[in-house]
């Protein structure tokens, strides 16, 4: 059964990778196994409690739907958080604003700090950064009121909603204090590379990926966010998209008050996170 799932889901086009994670995934998901128990039982008949749902999941992985949103969780720094179709699903690669933003506190020695969320989604961010740091207060903020429910449904799980402040709400706006640290994972498609993206991403929110014709709209508000909400010396930690580091540096240089520190290139070598400064 788990043999022929694969080869279905890379008939339909699923990268042969992918396939191989997913149909483990999907058993063990209903099965409540773990991998080894998995692997022991492979030569074994397949329990009656697989059906319907096992099948009813390839069939939407077939059709190219997100495993994350069929299983309905996707794990982030070492935390598992509930994901629906909407909220962007949490990727490695934003794992880097974590941990930059956990050794800038760290190396500040910042007994109680504050820190900003901006477009929050699932809460992956926020949750991580007030799960580890736990003397920081959060304000995570989004504009889709349905994110923010499941950004707080992940913050009651892992224990930390009592020092996150969830606030529907476009950047910072509307927002009375300023923060140490602003960490933000915007938009950065371009409109005009829809076409070009894979059918699983496709599933994903709109407002999470794109941001106009050049796919810097939401960088450029976050960064006037930074400008307005940072306290002097406080630190901007922010993702973007392949091929816009020259873009992002630009648009640093042309707002006086923020200095761009570096850029961190992801595990792939692509240049993917700014550490930018508020100015003293």
């Amino acid at each position: 059964m788990l043999a022929s799932a694969r080869s279905r889901l890379v008939s339909a086009g699923i990268a042969p990778d992918e396939a191989a994670i997913d149909v483990p995934l999907f058993a063990c998901t209903i099965l409540g196994w773990d991998r080894a128990r998995l692997l022991s039982q492979q030569s074994q008949p397949a329990p009656p409690s697989l059906e319907p749902r096992f099948s009813q999941w390839i069939a939407r992985r077939m059709a190219h739907e997100p495993a994350a949103y069929i299983v309905g969780h996707r794990e982030f720094w070492g935390l598992d958080f509930v994901v629906t179709p909407a909220v962007l699903i949490p990727r490695p690669e934003s794992e880097l604003l974590v941990e930059e933003a956990i050794e800038i506190v760290r190396e500040a020695q910042m007994p109680s700090p504050e820190i900003a969320d901006i477009g929050t989604g699932s809460g992956n961010l926020a949750i991580s950064l007030a799960h580890t740091l736990q003397t920081s207060h959060v304000t995570a903020t989004d504009v889709s009121r349905d994110a923010l429910a499941i950004a707080q449904q992940n913050a009651r799980t892992h224990e930390v909603d009592d020092r996150i402040i969830f606030v529907e709400a476009t950047y910072l706006d509307g927002i009375e204090r300023d923060f140490d640290v602003i960490v933000a994972n915007p938009p950065y498609v371009k409109s005009g590379d829809k076409t070009s993206l894979s059918l699983a991403v496709l599933h994903e929110p709109d407002v999470a990926l794109f941001s106009g014709d050049q796919g810097l709209i939401a960088v450029e508000g976050v960064l006037d966010a930074a400008v307005g909400w940072l306290k002097a010396g406080g630190w901007l930690l922010m993702e973007f998209g392949f091929g816009q580091s020259d873009d992002v540096a630009q648009l640093v240089s042309a707002r006086q008050a923020l200095r761009l520190d570096r850029v961190r290139d992801d595990l792939q070598g692509i240049p993917r996170t700014a550490i930018i400064q508020r100015e003293g």
